[in-house]
């Protein structure tokens, strides 16, 4: 008997649930590492770490709404 092991890709909801925490898990470290430096980076960091999710989904072949 053989069985499929294959998993199912995952769904949209659940991508933008890994993204979501990628992006706080990595917001949570840099603020550290930053300590009271912190708010002058905050924004250019944040802007950063959203073109690279954004990078990413688009390299998994989606696309942005028009």
């Amino acid at each position: 008997m053989s069985r499929n092991t294959a998993q199912k890709p995952p769904t949209p909801a659940q991508i933008r649930a890994r993204a979501v925490e990628w992006y706080e898990r990595q917001i949570a470290v840099i603020a550290l590492a930053h300590g009271p430096s912190w708010p002058e980076h905050r924004e250019w960091i944040e802007a950063y770490l959203k073109e690279e999710i954004r990078e990413r989904l688009l390299a998994l072949g989606w696309r942005p709404k028009a």
